[in-house]
């Protein structure tokens, strides 16, 4: 048709999309001397040939590629062709040159019909569904961005206590953030394996760690030593003061002596790193030290760590006042690291001063908001609720009745299964974690489906029975503080095995399989107990033995280890 309007003489240019035998006609219907423009991709990728017979008419063959305008090959900057195509475009569509293209629209209801038009092959241009008509542009409303903290990599970032349990977990999310250069001060300095773990693992992602132990940076001269050593490895970014000493006793048993010991590592590590930073960290971005609920809302046996903590808050707002970076975080309890999960029994949740363990990972969340926010003093902690066990019960059995709606258990057979009196499954599964978090009482699903309250009654008893000692161990600590604490929380098994094999105390089931459990090269048997009474199998632990020594390496620890499990 194209050669009939032409008299045969065929056209200049073909800006070419079709593929295979169209592609060839496309060709054929170029004039002497013309040229071709490819801009599709098909007969490329596939590698389909082109028939040299048509470059007897000396005609030019152009492939274009227009993914490769924002590339550069061999030296050649196509991104400026791209900006002249774009303004090229938008000048088109001002003066109407370019015109929507040719469309077929069918309404939402016509989708068969759609598939069926563009299936036929006979339609030009494009296939549209009209889902909904066109609305005015509905009202502009900003998207709240999530602001987050990111380290300097040429900047040092110094925590005191940073060996600690919060400590080591501030240092990995600074890692994380970015950080090259941290260091670290600490009373004892390295002992324990995790401590090893996570120092090896720093400097295999090429983090400069320094560990400064035995300094006491309440100490003019040691803190200066500090902050100097710490402006060698990069202009300091950050201070955290973590260090924390508890000495817990009420006012009138306090002596200068236990007064102090607590009071110098908050208020005066805090006031001489204060007056220090103005002078040595003179491009110091964050002075962050570490308070406790306690200091805002008060504790009778920690009058010294109060004080301690309220000077904190005082040195961060007068900081602040001057110009200066100050930031203090009222921590409630912190679990799974530090101190209130050293004294955590059995994994059961401890209710200090009206609060629960906050999760480190949440602790770390909440950090990174207060760094991005401009007050002196912010507070975190998880409330706990004001109740007797699990939905305000006293017993496992109202704790189930609550759960059913039951409010009148005289109105209820003890002998019913909880299946007839309404129990479903979302029920169940409610069931099942309150029996397992409040009462450590396992069942399997099967078991719950037939349970009824004269079984509940009978566990409960016999577990009770079987565990007497640990009935404390979800009430409030109420008034016990300091030394009085930690002598209810720490096992009374002092005495570490230093046998190689040391089986657990676990709820043993004949029916499921054997299960051995190795700590990491400087670990012990020990640190699984509190995990033994969750495992139902036979647990064996293989240590190398805490007053061994010489294996440095998990390949050495292997062929220390099987010979022992081969048996």
């Amino acid at each position: 048709m194209i050669l009939q309007q032409t008299n045969g003489k065929g056209v200049d240019i073909v800006l070419n999309s079709l593929a295979e035998e169209k592609l060839q006609a496309s060709i054929r219907c170029l004039a002497q001397g013309g040229r071709f423009l490819e801009i599709g991709k098909f007969d490329f990728v596939a590698n389909n040939p082109l028939g040299l017979m048509a470059f007897l008419k000396g005609i030019d063959f152009y492939g274009v590629m227009v993914d490769n305008l924002s590339v550069t090959y061999s030296g050649k900057d196509y991104a400026g062709d791209k900006v002249v195509l774009s303004n090229v475009i938008r000048e088109k569509l001002k003066c109407g040159a370019i015109k929507p293209l040719t469309r077929k629209v069918f309404k939402k209801d016509e989708v068969e019909t759609a598939f069926r038009y563009m299936a036929a092959g006979k339609h030009i241009g494009k296939v549209i569904i009209k889902i909904f008509d066109e609305k005015e542009l509905l009202e502009k409303k900003p998207v709240l961005a999530q602001p987050r903290y990111y380290c300097d990599s040429n900047k040092t970032y110094l925590i005191l206590g940073g060996l600690g349990g919060f400590g080591l977990e501030l240092a990995d999310w600074l890692i994380i953030r970015g950080a090259k250069n941290v260091v670290l001060t600490s009373r004892t300095g390295i002992k324990n394996g995790y401590q090893h773990m996570k120092l090896d693992r720093w400097k295999s992602y090429g983090v400069n760690v320094l560990i400064i132990s035995g300094a006491d940076a309440s100490n003019r001269k040691d803190c200066e030593f500090i902050l100097n050593s710490a402006e060698k490895q990069g202009s300091v970014d950050a201070i955290f003061n973590l260090a924390v000493v508890l000495k817990d006793s009420i006012c009138k048993n306090q002596t200068p002596e236990s007064f102090e010991e607590s009071f110098k590592a908050k208020a005066r590590t805090t006031k001489m790193l204060d007056e220090l930073s103005r002078s040595l960290c003179p491009k110091l971005q964050h002075f962050v030290v570490f308070s406790s609920v306690s200091c805002g809302r008060g504790n009778a046996g920690q009058t010294n760590y109060g004080m301690g903590n309220s000077i904190m808050e005082r040195i961060c707002e007068r900081r602040v006042a001057d110009g200066l970076p100050g930031l203090a975080i009222q921590w409630g309890a912190i679990g799974e690291v530090g101190l209130v999960a050293d004294w955590q029994d059995n994994n059961k949740e401890l209710v200090i001063g009206g609060t629960l363990q906050q999760r480190i990972s949440s602790c770390l969340e909440k950090l990174e908001h207060f760094l991005l926010q401009n007050c002196p003093i912010v507070s975190s902690m998880v409330v706990a609720e004001k109740r007797v066990g699990a939905y305000g019960a006293a017993n496992v059995v109202e704790a189930v009745a609550n759960i059913l709606g039951v409010k009148d258990l005289k109105t209820v057979a003890q002998q019913t299964p909880l299946a007839e009196l309404g129990m479903d499954s979302m029920m169940a599964v409610e069931i099942k974690q309150t029996l397992e978090r409040e009462y450590d009482i396992f069942l399997t699903a099967q078991d719950i489906r037939t349970l009824n309250f004269t079984k509940l009654v009978q566990m409960h008893d016999k577990d009770s029975k079987r565990k007497p000692e640990n009935k404390h161990a979800s009430e409030p600590t109420g008034g016990l503080t300091g030394i009085h604490l930690f002598i209810r929380f720490v096992s009374d098994n002092s005495n570490l095995s230093t046998e190689t094999c040391v089986e657990l105390e676990t709820r043993r089931d004949p029916h499921m399989i054997n299960v051995f459990l190795v700590p990491d090269l400087k670990g012990c048997a020990q640190i699984f107990n509190p995990l033994a009474s969750k495992i139902r199998a036979n647990a064996t632990v293989l240590q190398y033995g805490i007053t061994k020594a010489g294996i440095m390496s998990i390949s050495e620890y292997v062929d220390y280890l099987l010979p022992v499990s081969n048996v």
